[in-house]
């Protein structure tokens, strides 16, 4: 009976937005009244008279031209068009069927007095800067500032809240401009609520070095910076929100945000045992975590500014596993099954803090540091076995061990910055500093029995005391000279690098006469000091003018490996290098939606400490590893082209990108196997190796008029490598293909539904060059599905639908999996709480099955998740300060 008159509603609400729509077109063009030049990208839009929401936008294009066409169900409404630097022109329009605009100039703000606006442009574009109006994007009631970023063109948010855009990361998100919980963006994406922004702002990344210079920032990562409403600017504003679940499951979270203009405090609290925010949906194990967070940020003056937060943490995760691997092996492969369980607390203390100073206006002080303190236990035990090729046991082990370590570690960077003269050169000084202390105590029981061999079996009952601690220290000098005044520079650079790494690892086994861990255990055990000193001088050429930037580098290192043994000084061992890399890269901005980015790049790696060194690490006993002296540097030679364009007046954007890199010496494993399938691990350089990569992003905006509207979001990605590997001194090769489309769409009828669909598609075939091992080929589909039935005004339906289905899974593991979510709500109070019902797993079917394969093996794993629970959860907003009246009219 409901779900008849839940269909009924849509159909009355379907049937009289249709009868009521008409249909319009707007043509028209827009130059500068000075010049009467055509202004192009100018953002023009219609807003509805009544309640001043959107009801379509465009931009000009580079004739100043535009055009606006649909359907909508008001008839009355107002025409914006903005550009930057020049007053808003508006007027007031009766829509029909077509409207042939005169030319519209739009007159200098310079030369006008002040004039407030009731409207504001849903896409702004400010050089570098994209703008987005939080209230010209349709969103669910209540929602985040992650649920608005949903919606945004080019943006995606996957299941951790990471944040891309137009295919680029997003690695810092600001608020009002300061840092916001610097290392983790989702304590403002997911906390912040949409309502109480302003404007959204996505510019690249720059350090506050690189924005007093004006240097070009980092255009491979993004920051978001949140401009909060006026009325929020000076008052305080935050949310509650309490569940209780069946089978004690719980979810309490707040936040107590109170801002005064230039300073701003904000309180973050939250804790559950659901996983949460990623409940139900494959997550691996069962976590209870708690969170609580201050932040603080406040300008000294004109020319001061500080921000610092504390978080602390705490959780426990239990996680039991099942695993099955295929070793690939030369005319003998072999077999292994695991099953583990473990339990892990973690608790951490993080503090940020980052101060800058402008002395005078061509000084900059700043500084940034951090400080982390992680205590930690974890209980492990797992039980295996290993067969032949003929499915005979050989060795069968366990292991029960208990950890306990704390883990301090404090970085601060200083940069000390002078402009000279007006022609962009500079000076710049860079400190930056390092030190990691790590100590650890672990209780170890294990034991490896062989099966129908001579072979010693291997029983421990061990104490493992150790302590590592680091210092990293380099300081860099940069000058930049002008060859043409803000346009052509060269920089020249000098850095020294230096680090000491002690790393003590004491190994005692239990004496049974004295019961007590007193014996040292000298082959097993450790001590190393290992120092990493380089100098580096580069120089940089730059050019940039508005539609290219260009820069070329050339680094030249010289550095130097030692590693002292104090237990075994015969290893000691001294490396020198001397290491040429260069980058270079090209940018083409055609116009204000389009660029075209390319480069090249040889980057250098240096083996590991544990590569290089001969010391034989018997520590696991299946898997022995010994380091090799002679390995030489590894070469990556790299090259990428990608471009990007976004077309707002026809909502349309596309991400595209290509990238190759080339390895020479790279570090590769070479195990041997024996007869008891012990694996003996050492390293080896090789040449050959190589990666294609490729990756698009296609949208698509559809508004069908004021109430409906759908994006369509197409991409997928597509990959080839080849991996040498070297298994019984046997070289073969490994090829790999892999294809993984996505399609989805985002489907809104204003306050009726909204539907969104999304399907993946993952394909890899891996080939080995050996005789006897066929292609392997693994096949994932997944399908997510969201829907939000508003059944009232104040009674809301949601559910969340994920299908996996691996059909190339081992026998023993599941293959398939449903998980779907609902939840119903019903607003209270003006709409400033709410209560739900909600159902997680509500088939009881969530499963976590993976399959990978590797170099030398091929694996299958199933983990413990969490099940079906109900909850029902109270959710409470509050504002001190009302919204910011209308101006009179």
């Amino acid at each position: 009976m409901k779900r008849c008159i839940l269909i009924l509603y849509l159909l009355l609400v379907a049937t009289t937005a249709i009868a009521q729509s008409i249909s319009y077109e707007i043509k028209g063009s827009v130059s500068g009244v000075m010049d009467s030049i055509p202004l192009e990208s100018a953002t023009v839009y219609l807003q509805n008279r009544k309640d001043k929401s959107m009801i379509k936008y465009t931009t000009s294009n580079q004739k100043g031209e535009f055009s606006l066409s649909g359907t909508t169900v008001h008839k009355d409404a107002i025409l914006f068009i903005s550009y930057v630097g020049s007053k808003t022109y508006s007027k007031n329009i009766s829509l029909q069927s077509k409207i042939d605009l005169k030319p519209i100039y739009l007159e200098n703000s310079s030369m006008l007095d002040v004039v407030m606006i009731e409207s504001k442009s849903p896409v702004t574009i400010k050089q570098d800067t994209l703008e987005f109006d939080p209230g010209s994007f349709k969103t669910k009631r209540n929602a985040s500032v992650e649920d608005f970023i949903k919606k945004l063109p080019g943006a995606q948010v996957d299941a951790d809240g990471n944040i891309t855009v137009n295919g680029k990361r997003v690695d810092k998100i600001l608020v009002n401009g300061k840092p916001f919980f610097a290392n983790d963006p989702t304590m403002a994406t997911q906390n912040l609520t949409k309502e109480i922004i302003e404007k959204l702002q996505i510019v690249d990344s720059k350090t506050n070095s690189e924005a007093f210079t004006g240097e070009l920032g980092d255009s491979d990562s993004k920051t978001i910076n949140l401009v909060i409403k006026e009325e929020n600017n000076k008052g305080s504003f935050g949310k509650l929100s309490t569940g209780i679940g069946d089978n004690d499951r719980y979810d309490i979270s707040g936040n107590y945000n109170k801002f005064n203009n230039d300073r701003n405090i904000s309180l973050i609290g939250n804790g559950n045992n659901i996983n949460a925010p990623n409940v139900g949906f494959g997550t691996k194990g069962i976590r209870t975590s708690r969170r609580v967070g201050v932040a603080y940020g406040d300008d000294y003056g004109e020319n001061n500014s500080l921000s610092v937060n504390y978080v602390y943490s705490d959780s426990e995760l239990e996680n039991r596993r099942l695993q099955s691997t295929e070793y690939i092996v030369p005319e003998a492969p072999y077999f292994s099954n695991v099953s583990s369980r473990s339990i892990t607390e973690d608790r951490s203390h993080v503090v940020d803090l980052e101060y800058q100073a402008m002395i005078d206006s061509t000084f900059h002080v700043d500084l940034v540091s951090n400080f982390i303190y992680l205590p930690g236990e974890s209980n492990f035990q797992s039980t295996s076995e290993t067969f032949d090729e003929f499915e005979e046991l050989i060795n069968t082990s366990s292991v029960n061990s208990n950890t306990i370590q704390n883990q301090k570690e404090f970085r601060n960077a200083l940069n000390l910055t002078k402009k000279i003269g007006r022609k962009g050169a500079f000076i710049k000084v860079t400190l930056n500093q390092a030190t990691n202390d790590l100590e650890s105590d672990d209780f170890t029981m294990s034991e490896l029995l062989f099966l129908n061999t001579t072979t010693d079996d291997v029983l421990r009952n061990q104490f493992t005391d150790t302590d590592n601690f680091s210092n990293r220290f380099d300081t860099k000098i940069t000058f930049r000279l002008p060859i043409l005044a803000k346009k052509f520079f060269i920089d020249f650079k000098y850095s020294n690098f230096s680090q000491k790494q002690e790393s003590d690892k004491s190994i005692f086994d239990f004496d049974i006469s004295q019961q007590a861990y007193s014996v040292f255990n000298t082959d097993l055990s450790s001590d190393f000091i290992y120092r990493n000193n380089a100098s580096i001088p580069s120089v940089k050429f730059n050019y940039r003018n508005k539609k290219i930037h260009a820069f070329l580098n050339f680094d030249y290192a010289f550095r130097t490996l030692q590693n002292q043994d104090r237990l075994r000084p015969e290893f000691d061992i001294k490396r020198r290098f001397e290491i040429f890399t260069y980058a270079g890269g090209f940018r083409y901005r055609f116009n204000r939606r389009s660029i075209i980015n390319t480069g090249i790049r040889l980057r250098n790696m240096i083996p590991s400490l544990s590569q290089l060194q001969t010391f034989t690490n018997v520590s696991n006993p299946l898997n022995i590893i010994r380091g090799n002296p002679d390995l030489k540097p590894q070469n990556r030679y790299s090259f990428h082209i990608d471009f990007r364009t976004n077309n707002f007046k026809k909502g349309f954007g596309l991400y595209s990108k290509f990238k190759a890199d080339f390895d020479n010496n790279r570090v590769v494993s070479k195990f041997t196997i024996n007869e008891d399938l012990v694996r003996e691990t050492t390293y080896v350089n090789v040449d050959g190796n190589y990666n294609y990569s490729s990756y698009f992003n296609l949208y698509k905006n559809i508004k069908f008029d004021k109430l409906r509207a759908m994006r369509i979001n197409f991409n997928g990605s597509v990959s080839t490598a080849k991996r040498i590997n070297f298994n019984n001194d046997v070289r073969y090769d490994i090829k790999n293909v892999s294809y993984m489309p996505s399609l989805g769409f985002d489907f809104e009828w204003e306050k009726a539904f909204d539907f969104n669909a999304n399907y993946l598609w993952n394909y890899s075939l891996t080939n080995y060059s050996l005789d006897g091992f066929t292609d392997e080929e693994i096949i994932t589909h997944e399908l997510n599905l969201y829907t939000e039935v508003q059944i009232s005004d104040r009674l809301t339906w949601e559910n969340k639908v994920r299908y996996i289905y691996n059909p190339n899974i081992a026998a023993g593991f599941d293959k398939y999996a449903w998980s779907w979510n609902s939840a119903l709500s019903y607003s209270l109070l003006d709409d400033r709480a709410s209560i739900s019902l909600r159902v997680y797993d509500l088939l009881d079917q969530n499963i976590d099955t993976r399959r990978i394969v590797n170099t030398d093996f091929i694996q299958d794993s199933q983990s413990l998740v969490l099940q079906r629970f109900f909850m029902l959860t109270f959710d409470w907003k509050f504002n001190s300060l009302k919204k910011r009246p209308k101006p009179p009219k």
